[in-house]
Order: C-alpha cells, then sequence, then structure tokens
C-alpha cells in the first residue's frame, strides 16, 4: 500500500469545544493512547502561552462585524502521514517511526500551514506521544 496523507477539519462553534480542543491537545486532560514519558513539540505559537480560547476571543474581537451566534469561531485540524510513511520497513511497528521521514513530515506541515494560512494559524502541536506522529 502507498503511503497516504492524513487531513482532518473540525469546525470549533463554542468556546467551550475550543477549550476543550486546547485540553486534549496540550495535554491538560487525560488522554488515555498518549505515553506521559514522550514529549510533544509546539511548532507554531510557541512563544504564546495563553489558552487557545483567549487567542481566538482576541483574533474575533479585531473583526469589523459581531460573528453570528452560531458562526464557527475556528477550525481544529489533524495532519498525518499513515503508517506505511513513518514505517516504510514495517508499517505494524506502533509507536516507532523513521526520525528523518518524521522530521522531514513535520516541516513540510508546518511550512504548508504558514503558507496557506499565515497568522490565522496560531498554533500547532506535533504529538509525538502516540502511535504515529500527527500535527494538530
Amino acid at each position: 500500500m502507498s503511503p497516504l496523507t492524513i487531513l482532518r477539519i473540525e469546525k470549533l462553534k463554542t468556546f467551550g469545544n475550543v477549550a476543550g480542543s486546547d485540553d486534549h491537545i496540550t495535554r491538560n486532560r487525560e488522554t488515555p493512547n498518549a505515553d506521559p514519558t514522550k514529549e510533544n513539540v509546539r511548532l507554531i505559537g510557541g512563544e504564546d502561552d495563553r489558552s487557545l480560547e483567549e487567542i481566538v476571543k482576541e483574533k474575533i474581537s479585531t473583526l469589523k462585524h459581531r460573528p453570528r451566534h452560531d458562526a464557527v469561531l475556528c477550525t481544529e485540524m489533524f495532519l498525518s502521514a499513515s503508517p506505511e510513511y513513518f514505517r516504510p520497513g514495517d508499517p505494524s511497528l506502533s509507536g516507532q517511526w523513521s526520525d528523518s521521514l518524521m522530521q522531514q513530515w513535520a516541516i513540510a506541515s508546518r511550512d504548508w500551514l504558514t503558507e496557506n494560512y499565515g497568522s490565522k494559524c496560531v498554533r500547532a502541536e506535533l504529538h509525538l506521544d502516540e502511535s504515529t506522529p500527527h500535527m494538530q
């Protein structure tokens, strides 16, 4: 099987959704399938320690018009690649990957986010604590 790119986009319509997403991404709540001994890496937004909710509220405050009550406040993106990309020798080796392939993928993904979303992309966290590297 050929390696695949994975991109999932989820609309966040309430500040509760934004805060929940932030807690999951920053591992401020228990994530059963994550290894707490492994570190994740913030690739975008590392200089801003505020909560995602605060950042989104600030972005919204700069809009010329007040958003509708049912508007999408922000989106959460999940970027990854299939195990065949990260583990070309044996995709079944969960939790293992080629560091060079992971770094190439992470840099390309970060650059893609920056080029396509610019300052609208306020944070990107590289998760290395699960079976396959991914970015949210």
